[in-house]
């Protein structure tokens, strides 16, 4: 899915050729995993014409609050923490679809309370783009439980966090699925290892609460107002229980990666009629046309990166 990152990287104010871009083993970013990050998507226009980076805005903002949640000794504005992403992906010309992703952790050799001296750095990988019948997925339920607030708070997108999703997707992948899906402590749907879920039931989407263990996703948000917005169907946000994802009609992931991606199969039976949905497609079709700026959903939504 991603190609090499680009050859330049942006480290703690410079950028630096990508062989060059290291951080020390004895780092508590590497030591006991402080850092946080954000997946930022940028996207062609459909003539060809420049790139947008899709929600960088929220993506920032989100970084910060992880950053804060996680006691840093240094924040960064919104300010210089786009300038940092901008003048990666010029430095590095990307005019392609690509991912960006911008890390702040902890540097030194601190201990495990460390929250200081914080570094920064973004990283730009061309990306190819798919189409929605090459992103089905067989998910399974699995055995491990979602993290939750009380124990390592899910709305912080720390690279640790991240051990819970890869648990469930080396199971998963064993068990011959291709996504996990997490439950709550209280036995609820939760998100998979990397995304958050829709399913559709009678024709209305539903998504589990932002207090069901899930990261405060920005596609999720997105997802939320393409329903609202453009297909006329405001999205239930509560409790599902586990036994719904199999009389659901409809299912599908959604993140900055995963982008729409269909749910057809969980625990062996078929979602539905076991293919790509009608009203997925038409998320998918929508969202195509937003990130690309073909659709006037939301302009705010779409930072252009070059100017001419």
């Amino acid at each position: 899915m991603y190609k090499s990152a680009g050859r330049l990287v942006h480290l703690d104010g410079e950028l630096v050729p990508y062989e060059e871009a290291k951080v020390h083993i004895l780092t508590p970013a590497v030591k006991y995993g402080a850092s946080v990050f954000e997946g930022i998507c940028g996207y062609a226009t459909r003539d060809g014409g420049g790139v947008n980076i899709f929600r960088l805005r929220e993506h920032l903002i989100r970084l910060q609050q992880s950053m804060h949640i996680l006691r840093y000794d240094r924040t960064y504005s919104l300010e210089e923490l786009t300038e940092v992403v901008l003048d990666t992906v010029r430095a590095n010309d990307v005019r392609t679809d690509s991912h960006i992703r911008l890390q702040a952790h902890v540097l030194g050799e601190g201990l495990m309370g460390a929250c200081g001296p914080v570094g920064l750095s973004c990283t730009v990988s061309p990306r190819e783009s798919r189409a929605i019948e090459d992103r089905t997925k067989r998910a399974q339920v699995t055995s491990w439980r979602r993290i939750d607030d009380a124990s390592m708070p899910p709305r912080v997108k720390a690279a640790a966090n991240y051990h819970n999703g890869r648990l469930g997707t080396v199971q998963a992948r064993a068990d011959g699925y291709d996504e996990p899906i997490f439950l709550t402590q209280a036995g609820k749907v939760s998100e998979s290892g990397g995304a958050c879920l829709f399913i559709l039931r009678d024709g209305v989407p539903i998504t589990p609460s932002v207090t069901q263990g899930i990261l405060e996703s920005v596609t999720r948000d997105t997802m939320l107002r393409i329903f609202a917005e453009v297909l006329e169907r405001r999205a239930a946000e509560r409790e599902i229980d586990r036994t719904e994802l199999y009389i659901a009609d409809e299912a599908f992931l959604c993140g900055s990666a995963y982008e729409v991606s269909p749910v057809v199969n969980v625990d062996g039976m078929d979602v539905g009629a076991g293919g790509i949905g009608e009203i997925t497609r038409a998320v998918w079709d929508t969202y195509e046309a937003v990130v690309r700026g073909a659709t006037n959903v939301d302009p705010a939504w779409l930072t252009p990166v070059f100017d001419d």
